[in-house]
């Protein structure tokens, strides 16, 4: 079959591709990894495929018309956002209509509640829950319905759930053909940037799901792999694939794990391969704070550049009410150990958390500035309706009339100051200043169009989720 996935037209900087959509006011934009698993594995199957991923493209919704018409897909596969979820519709299902396609719904977003999805789409009547690769493929090839697990779809008026399936194990993972080499041939390598890693870079997903799992806010944990597990690609499969971007693709200059959390035993075993292999290839992954010094100075000496780290908050009953698992002391001392082994850390703060207030949002704010990893940001906390985040703030009355948190004793305006004030605090500071000197283009003329966006929404502008 002739397949189109789609990442549908929104608004200016609009990155749909990570664990919350939103648009960047550092220009950031992650490759569209589900979907381009999706679309090596549906190459490999024999299928023609073309991924239009039209945010990172500055594609407006004429331009990508016109594309999807040229190709005329025999399934269009529509990778939905939380944000532009209306949208993404209203843009799929007239072409779909025209066109006389097959089409599905995929991704996180649209695994939150298949049904009231797929109520809303007028003409798609298809929607795969959690990992997509093997059930869009059956659907390409005429399976039955009734026969694809994880699909979800309208019949004679009702709303069908199928059985789910299991997850991929590690030889399905393998089996995957490489995303890069999909990349590759599919999209402009020099669309997709962020501040952490050089440019430009690629991203891989070599595990998928979360051995710990049980933070109560996080989409992917509660859609696509649920709970504490992990599961994972061959570490020879992974350094082949790095072999394959140093041969094919020499303009790459760093490589982006996504896993959501690259795990201590994982990173030890994945950099003893790397550097027996003499791969030189910079780095970079999400990272719990609590592993050991000795495993952090290996993955400096195996070229890893960077680690994005969720440290949440600084109060402990904050972190106790989303599952954390870490305290304050251990994030800190992680932190002091990165910096020792050389390694840069972006840091994740979040403000909007359960039971939160003004005074222990200070405490984050002031936490961060002590903690001063290299970068940082101060996220909007988004209730993703089906996690417990969402369930616990429904409970008490504590979401707005956008489903954003808005708690009696930390409304949403508060929030949102305390957020500019995060901000504020972190980058407009003596310390930052400093590192602005020492790294000039790291942190200054490497990121002139962030801070031309930033400094008003910082000072004066509206602060958005």
């Amino acid at each position: 079959m002739k397949i189109l996935l789609l990442s549908a037209p929104y608004l200016p900087e609009y990155m749909r591709n990570a664990r919350c959509d939103f648009v960047s006011l550092s220009a950031t934009q992650w490759y569209p990894i589900l979907l381009g698993n999706c679309g090596a594995y549906l190459e490999g199957q024999g299928h023609a495929v073309k991924l239009v991923d039209a945010p990172a493209h500055y594609l407006d919704h004429a331009a990508t018309r016109r594309i999807v018409r040229d190709y005329r897909p025999d399934l269009l596969v529509l990778y939905t956002g939380y944000m532009s979820e209306e949208n993404d519709l209203a843009f799929a299902d007239p072409l779909v209509e025209e066109l006389g396609c097959d089409a599905v719904i995929v991704g996180p977003y649209a695994s939150i509640d298949a049904a009231k999805t797929l109520a809303r789409a007028r003409v798609i009547s298809k929607l795969v829950v959690g990992q997509f690769e093997h059930p869009v493929e059956e659907l390409a090839e005429g399976r039955a319905l009734a026969e694809i697990r994880n699909l979800v779809y309208k019949s004679e008026n009702k709303t069908v759930v199928n059985p789910a399936r299991p997850y991929l194990t590690r030889a399905e993972l393998d089996a995957i053909p490489f995303v890069s080499r999909f990349f590759r041939n599919q999209v402009d390598i020099h669309r997709y940037k962020t501040p952490s890693e050089f440019f430009p870079f690629m991203d891989l997903m070599v595990g998928r799901g979360c051995q710990w799992g049980m933070c109560t806010y996080c989409l992917w944990v509660h859609t696509l792999v649920k709970g504490m597990t992990y599961q994972t690609r061959s570490i020879s499969n992974v350094v082949e694939e790095f072999r394959y971007i140093v041969k094919e693709m020499p303009q790459i200059r760093s490589v982006m794990l996504q896993d959501d959390t690259f795990t201590e035993d994982r990173a030890r075993e994945f950099c003893e391969a790397k550097l027996a292999a003499g791969i030189k290839l910079p780095w970079s992954c999400y990272a719990r704070a609590n592993m050991s010094y000795e495993v952090l100075a290996l993955m400096k000496r195996a070229g890893c550049r960077n680690l994005h780290v969720g440290y949440e908050s600084a109060n402990p009953e904050v972190l106790r009410r989303i599952k954390k698992g870490l305290s304050p002391e251990r994030m800190t001392k992680f932190t002091a150990d990165a910096k020792r082994a050389g390694l840069r850390i972006h840091g994740d703060f979040a403000l909007g958390f359960p039971g939160e207030t003004p005074e222990r949002a200070q405490e984050t704010i002031e936490w961060a500035c002590r903690l001063n990893p290299d970068t940082a940001q101060f996220q909007l906390m988004i209730p993703f309706p089906g996690t417990p985040f969402y369930h616990e703030m429904c409970a008490h009355g504590w979401l707005n009339a956008d489903g954003q948190p808005d708690m009696p004793q930390f409304t949403n305006a508060q929030i949102r100051a305390m957020a500019k004030r995060a901000y504020r605090a972190f980058y407009l500071s003596p310390r930052y200043f400093w590192k602005a000197v020492c790294h000039p283009y790291d942190h200054f003329f490497g990121r002139l169009t962030t801070i031309s966006r930033a400094i008003p929404a910082m000072l004066w502008k509206e602060w958005k989720v």
